[in-house]
């Protein structure tokens, strides 16, 4: 890969992450300022992060869903966002900077947030008391006009891609709910080699929807959390998002660097907004509380952090090259190596994947390169192993290894 690629970075502290990017073969930079072209490896460094993630909120009980990116303007009118966050929102048929002129509710907008649509899918069935929590998953595609000069690579882009959630609670499971997520937050985080956390509470912001007493609420039931589990916080005044206070979960990495990542929000205004309910025990409408999160944020974001704190030693679960076979000769071994490839992949139902280094190169020459890379085991293929193991028996014992 050319180093003129990476020619976006606008700052030193992007060299570090890019140049790791740049040795495993991940990205390509287009001309546009915060556009990135996933290479292969990439992709599957993204993709396993997706997994993981996956993984992580059905274990946890969330369902996934999938809504639409472009939406309805009266959607994004109802909930608020059109007041309060037009600037930053991409509208379809319209100049975004002519801010004088009145949306046309009848066209539509490139989603900055999940949470309208996932307040459409709640209001799709009658709801009850028995349903709750529920709690809905997606891999949101979002997109934010944000502006040029604030752009930088992997960290903040104008489309992005989050694991966004939102939990539909009764009023008195929200410290559940609140705890439910810090927990599965702080559990990934330990996963995937962080063990610092910083917490803060955004507090109410002077522009804001919901009366003082439902903020009041909402701000202990954070503070009340955190205290729960012993988390120690800052409190930032004014920080909150128009319809809730949050809790924002940063991640300190081995070089004592800050990194933001996981977000809860309290939210008791959009689905009044929306006027959402439940049927409780004794029959009667009740509204539910809503609970705006991720755990990675956006996922772009995450990967930069990852390659920045950790280099080409990846985790494991994470890693483009978690096995390469390298045949000590082409003309003898290559063939073996191809069928051992294959009965990892069956092995491993498909979730490890394999590379085969063909090619002329003397052995350690092949090694070098991919260790270069950060491979996570390279294992040589000649004679022996040739003579001595079934290509499917080889592969179960390097599967066994990986594990």
């Amino acid at each position: 890969m050319n180093q003129s690629v990476f020619a976006q970075a606008a700052s030193p502290a992007d060299q570090r992450y890019l140049e790791v990017a740049q040795r495993m073969q991940l990205l390509y930079l287009g001309e546009s300022a915060g556009v990135v072209y996933w290479q292969p490896a990439g992709l599957r460094l993204y993709e396993n992060l997706r997994s993981y993630i996956r993984n992580v909120h059905e274990e946890h009980g969330y369902q996934e869903v999938k809504s639409p990116s472009l939406v309805g303007m009266r959607v994004f009118e109802r909930s608020g966002h059109l007041d309060r966050y037009r600037e930053n929102m991409f509208l379809a048929n319209q100049v975004n900077d002519d801010l004088a002129q009145e949306p046309d509710l009848q066209q539509y907008a490139l989603r900055p947030m999940s949470c309208p649509n996932h307040i459409e899918i709640y209001r799709s069935a009658r709801r009850s008391y028995r349903d709750l929590p529920l709690a809905f998953f997606e891999f949101g595609e979002v997109f934010r006009n944000e502006p040029s000069g604030s752009l930088q690579v992997l960290f903040r882009q104008r489309q992005f891609c989050q694991d966004d959630s939102h939990v539909f609670v009764a009023p008195d499971q929200v410290q559940a709910g609140v705890l439910n997520y810090l927990r599965m937050a702080l559990c990934v985080y330990r996963e995937l080699g962080y063990d610092q956390v910083e917490v803060g509470i955004s507090l109410r912001p002077e522009k804001r929807f919901g009366s003082d007493a439902q903020w009041d609420q909402a701000e202990e039931s954070l503070r009340a959390a955190c205290r729960e589990l012993d988390l120690p916080y800052r409190e930032e005044p004014g920080g909150g998002a128009f319809y809730g206070p949050k809790i924002e979960l940063g991640v300190r990495d081995k070089l004592g660097r800050i990194w933001q990542m996981g977000v809860v929000q309290l939210d008791y205004v959009l689905p009044e907004r929306f006027e959402l309910d439940f049927v409780d025990a004794n029959g009667q409408f009740v509204r539910p509380v809503l609970l705006h999160h991720a755990v990675l944020g956006s996922l772009e974001r995450m990967v930069g952090s990852l390659l920045e704190s950790f280099g080409v030693n990846l985790p494991l679960v994470l890693h483009p090259y978690p096995l390469v076979l390298a045949p000590v000769s082409d003309e003898r071994h290559l063939g073996y190596a191809k069928d051992v490839a294959k009965h990892v992949r069956k092995a491993s139902f498909g979730r490890l994947h394999c590379e085969v280094e063909a090619g002329s190169d003397p052995v350690n020459a092949k090694v070098r390169k991919w260790k270069e890379r950060g491979a996570r085991h390279v294992q040589l293929l000649g004679d022996k192993e040739l003579a001595g193991k079934p290509s499917a028996e080889c592969a179960q014992e390097l599967v066994r290894r990986l594990q």
